[in-house]
């Protein structure tokens, strides 16, 4: 921008001017909003998702006492659902204009209740796999396990490990606004999340990913109906598999739909276990009642004893 003819002004930052212009104009604020087809098609994922959390939840509630719903954690399939259901609300925040509000919430409910998630799935994978594996060799620490609550303990312990290193996040280097450049005429305004900060929080996450996945592949040889392990390790291939496809995006594209890309990961990461993990026991409760006795678990597991001892 010139004031005269011989001296120049720079423009302001949300300002461009080409080379050789005596005026400056105004850059492209790129972003989705949410009457955006895709952020719509998002945002109706979600509340499908949520009401799907919501029936498993009633089902499993009216069939509480069965051993399906023992078998696959009993209470604690409620904490998860619950946990899931909170972790679905941050993708509300990846739309439109992101505010120091949006940036918060953006993070804080996926990273705080997907952890209590994968430390359900955790200590899940781990009971099945000592019980049917380990537990007539050490009878002394599965009675200690059942009388402090170890699985409990456990979840606690992730629980408030995440949410001691989330507030050091948010006190130290709280995401915050900040514009991209993508072009000198176009400005995509995001999160600026800071990774170092952000480590201890992340590195958690992986470790429980890590435990969750080494567990309930040790127990893929067990059987049928008890075999929660199989389905983890599937869930987990899929949430793997997901993160890299996001990193991979993230990588190679950068512009105003890389957004999209991240709600749909924190969609996908959810509906894995909601599809994978959930939807089969309510299969079995629905169309399969005959297999949701105490008789049939018996006989399977009475099966598998005798196939070891073989």
């Amino acid at each position: 921008m010139t004031e005269d003819e011989f001296s120049c002004n720079n423009c302001n930052k949300t300002d461009w001017s080409e080379k050789g212009s005596t005026s400056c104009k105004p850059r492209v604020v790129e972003y989705i909003p949410f009457k955006d087809s895709l952020a719509t098609w998002i945002i109706v994922g979600v509340f499908i998702f949520i009401g799907l959390t919501l029936a498993v939840s009633v089902l499993f509630a009216i069939n509480y006492t069965t051993p399906v719903v023992k078998s696959a954690g009993g209470p604690m399939c409620f904490l998860i659902l619950f946990c899931l259901t909170l972790c679905s609300l941050s993708i509300f925040f990846y739309f439109d204009k992101p505010t120091v509000a949006f940036c918060v919430l953006r993070y804080l409910p996926f990273l705080l209740f997907y952890t209590v998630c994968l430390a359900c799935f955790v200590v899940r994978s781990f009971q099945i796999v000592y019980i049917f594996k380990a537990a007539a060799m050490f009878p002394m620490f599965y009675s200690l396990w059942i009388k402090y609550h170890g699985q409990w303990v456990i979840i606690t312990v992730a629980f408030v490990a995440q949410a001691i290193f989330l507030l050091i996040l948010y006190s130290c280097a709280p995401p915050r606004p900040y514009n991209i450049m993508l072009n000198p005429d176009k400005i995509l305004p995001s999160c600026d999340l800071d990774l170092t900060a952000a480590s201890a929080s992340l590195i958690l996450l992986c470790l429980l990913c890590s435990l969750c996945f080494i567990f309930s592949y040790m127990g893929k040889d067990l059987p049928k109906n008890f075999n929660e392990a199989k389905a983890i390790t599937f869930c987990l291939l899929v949430l793997i598999l997901t993160w890299i496809a996001f990193a991979t995006v993230h990588i190679l594209y950068r512009g105003k739909y890389i957004q999209f890309f991240n709600a749909l990961a924190i969609l996908t990461s959810l509906y894995s276990f909601l599809l994978w993990y959930f939807l089969p026991k309510c299969y079995i409760i629905i169309f399969q009642p005959h297999k949701n006795t105490q008789q049939f678990f018996q006989g399977l597991i009475q099966s598998y004893t005798k196939t070891t001892n073989e």
